[in-house]
């Protein structure tokens, strides 16, 4: 009986082992995106030049968020969550909603919105602090 009760002891040390190991890694991929970064789009109203803004990522309370500020104002994200390898979020614009995703590339943090009008093309973003 001990031996049964060891065995199924040991079984479930090992499974909660190594369903950890994932939630580890994922928590590592948002502490390094944690922090202020910059990027600039080109201007989707057709004013001419680029439009630059900052992003802030941040945990409080166990959920990760980004606080986007550009020339038209701030907005802040939902709880970033896993999907498809990115960090995903919601923006919630009046009228309408942007999926904005984060992950790394070749090292660099990259920034993808999708919205019903389309997708933009992946930004690289610049880590400022």
């Amino acid at each position: 009986m001990k031996t049964k009760v060891l065995k199924i002891y040991m079984l479930c040390a090992v499974m909660i082992a190594a369903c950890s190991i994932p939630l580890s890694a994922q928590d590592s991929e948002l502490k390094k995106m944690e922090g202020e970064w910059s990027y600039s789009m080109p201007d989707m109203m057709g004013g001419g030049g680029p439009v630059n803004g900052t992003c802030k990522i941040t945990t409080a309370n166990g959920e990760t968020t980004a606080i986007l500020s550009s020339p038209m104002g701030e907005v802040t994200t939902s709880a970033l969550k896993l999907a498809d390898g990115k960090y995903v979020g919601i923006m919630d614009i009046p009228d309408f909603e942007i999926k904005i995703a984060f992950y790394f590339k070749d090292g660099k943090l990259m920034q993808e919105m999708i919205s019903d009008f389309g997708e933009m093309p992946a930004l690289e973003m610049t880590r400022v602090k």
